[in-house]
């Protein structure tokens, strides 16, 4: 179509006027199909100068670039003529996967929250940087390319979680090439990974506090603080195992979040510590819960309000004082890695087995699930949007095998008798 327009102005069939007329019609017309608008015009104080932005998903370097020009008009024009370039851009037929990864990269900065960002960046940095499949054309690349990848994973002793999650960034990768135009199949989403070959190590034990263990520490915790003022943060084993929330929730709670009035807690933001890819600095901040099923309000035991209490007055008595619920000697936030590490030492010292705080949260769905509360309630205090979540990974069986032996006892017992009597 354009050398016909060259070939039609050559001849002085139509105009220079025309033919630019022509072609901001098309590159308004592109633009309106890829719903882009024109952004606000703004003039440079004490210069005739106009000024916009090209958003950073526009840019190829997947920055923020200015536009200027002497008017309105040659600012807006010098805007879409770039935009459009970066639409209509024929894809480099030549890039490497690990081309195609950083660009990935760029695009996700800003779209996705810190921690997830950090994530990436750091498997991108040890799983994929200077790899045979990062090296790769990204045109050249099929589906045994992307097997053998998987199976390079194996080698390094990951285990099943990390290497699901490294596969799932490859293949949003993958999807990001085809749907831009460098190739036209996402090999890596028909791969699966073999759990059972994978690494146990580092691999997080699904495990509930027993009926006996919570006692313990429930006694040893209360005793210790009430005859020594020795493990405050003891409370909060048994609080997060009495309301099921992630300790990064828990540690992010202020007290305004509690009414005690109506016995209610509303969960809406996470404590979070992660990596600063650009500075490789360790930042804590607080983020909003990031779905919509885990933004949700828990109705209150007794219990649970009894621990909130309790940790309360334990502050009072230290004479911190604080909005937050779960804190440090200053009154400022406690790291989750800090409270582990506190649980840690409460446990060490008091002779029990120690269990990561998920398993508190476990122990809550477990110890409500076997006394028939409906696994939909259930799973609504723990922010799940799937029951199946619920019952696949937060139920764990408490019952000994000696009783749970007795149970099954008398269910035969009193089957086979019954069809004595039926005979």
């Amino acid at each position: 179509m354009e050398l016909i327009m060259q070939e039609l102005l050559n001849a002085g069939i139509i105009t220079m006027e025309q033919v630019e007329r022509a072609r901001m019609e098309k590159i308004m017309k592109a633009l309106e199909e890829y719903g882009i608008e024109t952004p606000k015009i703004t003039k440079r104080k004490d210069e005739n100068r106009y000024i916009c932005n090209i958003p950073k998903k526009y840019s190829k370097d997947g920055k923020r670039h200015n536009i200027s020009g002497s008017t309105v008009e040659e600012c807006e024009k010098k805007w879409r003529d770039e935009i459009y370039k970066f639409i209509t851009a024929e894809p480099d037929r030549d890039a490497t996967f690990q081309d195609i990864a950083n660009e990935w990269l760029k695009k996700k900065r800003g779209t996705v929250n810190e921690t997830t960002y950090a994530l990436y960046v750091g498997m991108n940095r040890n799983h994929l940087k200077n790899t045979t499949l990062g090296k790769m054309k990204v045109r050249d690349i099929h589906l045994s390319d992307c097997e053998d990848y998987i199976k390079s994973l194996y080698q390094k002793e990951l285990c099943s979680t990390t290497t699901k999650q490294i596969k799932i960034m490859i293949s949003g990768i993958m999807e990001y090439a085809v749907q831009h135009g460098y190739i036209n199949t996402n090999y890596m989403h028909g791969v699966k990974v073999n759990a059972g070959i994978c690494s146990t190590k580092g691999q997080r034990k699904k495990e509930t506090w027993t009926d006996d263990e919570l006692v313990k520490i429930k006694n040893e915790s209360l005793k210790e603080w009430k005859e020594h003022k020795k493990y405050r943060h003891s409370a909060i084993i048994i609080l997060q195992s009495t309301i099921g929330c992630r300790i990064g929730e828990l540690c992010a709670l202020n007290w305004k979040d509690i009414d005690f009035e109506n016995k209610t807690l509303s969960i809406t933001k996470n404590l979070v510590e992660y990596k600063n890819p650009d500075t490789n600095e360790w930042i804590l901040k607080i983020n909003h819960v990031k779905t919509v099923s885990g933004r949700r309000t828990i109705d209150l035991t007794d219990e649970a309000l009894f621990w909130f209490k309790e940790v309360k007055q334990r502050c009072k008595d230290k004479g911190i004082k604080s909005e937050h619920v779960v804190v440090n000697r200053n009154g400022d936030y406690i790291k989750p890695c800090q409270m582990l590490e506190n649980f840690k030492t409460f446990c060490m010292a008091k002779k029990i087995k120690y269990k990561a705080s998920h398993s508190n949260r476990r122990t809550y769905a477990t110890i409500l699930m076997d006394s028939n509360v409906p696994i939909s309630e259930v799973s609504a205090d723990l922010g799940h949007s799937s029951i199946s979540t619920t019952q696949k990974f937060y139920y764990k069986r408490r019952a000994d095998r000696e009783q749970l032996r007795s149970q099954k006892n008398a269910v035969f017992a009193a089957t086979l008798r019954n069809n004595d009597e039926a005979v």
